[in-house]
């Protein structure tokens, strides 16, 4: 598997490139606004951007999907796949939602579910703990049954 190179982008987001098998260097740059730049380097000068491609929030899930998904979707899936009766799923909290911690939403007593991670914007949160704070906005990362899913997205107001 390719080794993923990531480039913090002051006020602008993030830069993810690798260089493919063949030689080419591609990358990803992603904005705050959510905007994407898919960016093809020059084969000799690696730093210089032979073809770029803007592409909206929608375009880029289009063009990720063509791709067949993300690293990470394939990597859960295969976890599923392992695991009968683990259900995943992405929870978007409404606007209305009352920032509070996961612990103060007794969500895995209540529900059994766990909350894997928090993606707050363009910022992930891996494997967050009962002190971390859920906002309104907040894509949260839910695993447990099928049955536990449905409670926690009631217990969060989605």
């Amino acid at each position: 598997m390719p080794d993923i190179q990531e480039t913090p982008l002051p006020g602008v987001g993030v830069r993810l490139d690798f260089t493919c098998q063949a030689g080419d260097r591609i990358g990803v740059i992603t904005r705050h606004s959510g905007r994407r730049d898919v960016v093809v380097y020059h084969r000799v000068d690696h730093d210089a951007v032979a073809v770029s491609v803007e592409l909206t929030p929608e375009e880029s899930q289009v063009f990720a999907e063509l791709l067949g998904g993300t690293r990470v979707t394939e990597q859960l899936n295969n976890v599923i796949r392992e695991v009968e009766g683990l259900a995943l799923d992405w929870l978007v909290l409404p606007a209305a939602f009352s920032r509070r911690t996961i612990g103060e939403t007794q969500m895995r007593t209540a529900t059994g579910v766990s909350v894997i991670a928090i993606v707050r914007g363009d910022h992930p949160i891996p494997a967050p703990g009962p002190d971390d704070r859920l906002e309104p906005g907040d894509t949260v990362v839910v695993t447990g049954t099928a049955q536990g899913l449905a409670a926690a997205a009631k217990l969060l107001g989605v």
